[in-house]
């Protein structure tokens, strides 16, 4: 999967809306903390793998490089030069907070073992014998459920789910509800749950 970054000016927004410490600025160090990029290659460097330090985290769980297999030769040398005629500029980190233009990005890869990472093998894995942490399989979180108050600082208390059966229940939460469903189903469950628009 590709691992790419929102442009500076999307993150931005946020603050913007009213978020209040949402900036690109703010959440870089989040964002390299959660990284754990293996640089390219030199063969990779020649076919186009690029990156900027200063962007990219090395000591993150999520394990982020370029694959083996990308081509070598003239090709993105070409591609380059194509877009460049166009108008299209040369990115050279795509994480950078810029990504209008010509990359070869990285992936979400586990280099050493040549497979794809994901949330599972970067956050669950390597703790799922915690005692404090508890993973409901072949589950869907349907919605939020908030604690009373007001609709200007609302909690939520927990989640509806449902399970593999059908069965519909409510989880209720000790200290936080953290949602962390990715780009699609994060909003989905946020609007079901009255936030923003639930058609």
């Amino acid at each position: 999967m590709a691992y790419t970054r929102a442009e500076d000016v999307q993150i931005d927004v946020w603050q913007k809306l009213g978020n209040e410490g949402w900036t690109w600025k703010d959440l870089l160090p989040y964002y390299l903390k959660s990284e754990n990029l293996t640089a390219p290659t030199s063969s990779q460097v020649a076919a186009g793998a690029a990156y900027n330090p200063a962007v990219n985290g090395k000591e993150g769980p999520l394990k982020v490089g370029w694959s083996g297999s990308l081509a070598s030769g003239n090709l993105s040398v070409a591609l380059n030069r194509t877009f460049q005629a166009a108008g299209v500029p040369w990115v050279e980190d795509v994480n950078g907070g810029k990504m209008r233009g010509f990359n070869i990005y990285p992936s979400t890869l586990d280099v050493d073992l040549n497979v794809r990472e994901d949330a599972a093998r970067a956050y669950y894995f390597p703790y799922d014998d915690r005692k404090n942490l508890h993973l409901l399989e072949n589950t869907t979180a349907n919605r939020l459920f908030w604690k009373n108050g007001s609709a200007e600082e609302a909690i939520a208390d927990g989640v509806e789910i449902t399970s593999a059966d059908g069965k519909v229940t409510r989880v209720h939460a000790k200290k936080e509800v953290i949602i962390s469903a990715g780009a699609l189903r994060s909003p989905l469950i946020l609007e079901l749950s009255g936030v923003g628009n639930p058609t």
